[in-house]
């Protein structure tokens, strides 16, 4: 699929991207190397602080686009952003949200300090640099909150353990032109290695299964990788289940029985040292209803007979920043989706700002908020209910994969398009 630099693919550019791209000469300023960054992050819902733990030359080159380093999308609690240390030039910017951004939003993170482990992947740079992590502001602007230095010639970067060798479950090119999707295996014990060998053919296919992934087969490249766990099966505190596991993923985040994640950020990019990638989902090892994903962080699926459907929706969340359009007043999260400001996931709205998301997409003289009907069936709008709250919130359709089940509306089918074109140039 031919890319652009200036997507002219898409009419309505100013409702999809949030800046002007911008390239640079990735060889003048980069070596094709990854640079791992590991940090803490620590507070409240008042504050927080960063500290960088270790710099790591992960193996093998860089993954991403050696276009697009600018990312183009408003999405995301955070940013990274990497500057020439001489001139302030911007050369690389990824917007990404963590863990942290959710329990801040419960009522334990309004006034409890916890510490969360967090990592970002950046180009090597072949000078001194300043790498400035950013957050947003009551206003949702980037607001500067740590800024280090690297220097390649001084400082210290170690390198990561030992860590399992990466299959290729879908392999179309050029790493630099494809979408890098890692798939790394949580709760397999050495006697299922056979049953992890199926179960990731089973995600691999999964993940290019439904439009419009289907459409990008050719864009992705999958990778397996095989971790091994002590003890078979996932972490469930609610049915008082204690599993060893590579990973450490456990059900029950943040309250939520059904909401499947792991705290061990660091040991997750160890396993994955031998693999590129941009994106990463972990497959547990449990048949019990469950799964989580969050933007550019991570994403975790269990392997059951609903796979084919949990799959493409957390996708959907890591990969394209998607919010879920359903209601669900029994999650404790408070003000993680504002109605006093426009959300900023492509697929709901709090009407605030509507022009900036799937307005161009409503058809002439449909009412706005739209009414669920038997003739809105088919038709995208601005339905109420969505990010979990029943009201203030609106979704762009009755039904979705982001939602209560169903395909991908036109307005997660033109995010989830969108951000394929800064992956495959």
């Amino acid at each position: 699929m031919t890319k652009r630099i200036v997507f002219m693919l898409f009419a309505t550019a100013m409702t999809v991207f949030s800046a002007t791209v911008r390239a640079i000469d990735f060889a003048q300023y980069f070596h094709d190397r990854t640079l791992r960054i590991d940090y803490l992050r620590t507070g409240t819902a008042k504050s927080n602080t960063i500290e960088v733990k270790n710099f790591v030359a992960k193996a093998g080159g860089w993954a991403g686009s050696l276009v697009h380093t600018i990312d183009p999308f408003d999405y995301g609690a955070f940013r990274v952003v990497v500057k020439d240390d001489a001139t302030g030039t911007e050369l690389y910017i990824r917007t990404y949200s963590t863990l942290f951004q959710e329990y801040v939003a419960t009522p334990a993170g309004a006034d409890s300090t916890a510490t969360f482990q967090e990592t970002v992947l950046v180009p090597y740079p072949k000078a001194k640099v300043k790498i400035v992590f950013q957050q947003r502001n009551a206003k949702q602007q980037f607001v500067n909150q740590k800024e280090v230095s690297f220097d390649p010639a001084t400082t210290k970067v170690v390198v990561a353990p030992a860590a399992p060798p990466a299959k290729k479950l879908l392999y179309s090119g050029d790493s630099h032109k494809k979408l890098d999707v890692v798939i790394v295996a949580d709760g397999y014990t050495k006697k299922e290695m056979k049953k992890m060998e199926k179960d990731f053919q089973t995600f691999a296919e999964a993940l290019v299964k439904m439009k419009p992934y289907k459409d990008h087969k050719n864009d992705f490249n999958i990778w397996g990788v095989p971790a091994i766990s002590k003890e078979s099966g996932i972490t469930n505190p609610i049915k008082g289940v204690k599993r060893n596991t590579a990973i450490g993923s456990s059900y029950n985040i943040m309250g939520i029985a059904r909401y499947l994640m792991t705290y061990e950020i660091f040991t997750l990019h160890d396993l994955l040292d031998n693999a590129p990638y941009e994106q990463i989902i972990i497959m547990s090892n449990s048949d019990v209803y469950g799964g989580g994903a969050i933007y550019n962080f991570y994403a975790n699926v269990v392997v059951s007979s609903a796979t084919a459907t949990v799959l493409p929706h957390e996708f959907g969340h890591t990969f394209a920043g998607l919010a879920d359009e359903y209601i669900d007043e029994d999650i404790s999260y408070e003000e993680l989706h504002s109605t006093k400001t426009e959300p900023l996931q492509p697929n709901i709205t709090s009407l605030v700002n509507f022009d900036k998301k799937w307005k161009d997409l409503v058809e002439e003289g449909l009412p706005i908020p739209t009414p669920v009907s038997a003739a809105n069936l088919n038709k995208i709008g601005a339905y109420e209910g969505g990010g979990y709250r029943k009201q203030g919130i609106y979704r762009p359709a009755v039904r979705c994969m982001m939602g209560t089940g169903g395909g991908f509306c036109a307005v997660c089918k033109r995010a989830i398009n969108a951000m394929f074109e800064i992956y495959t140039e």
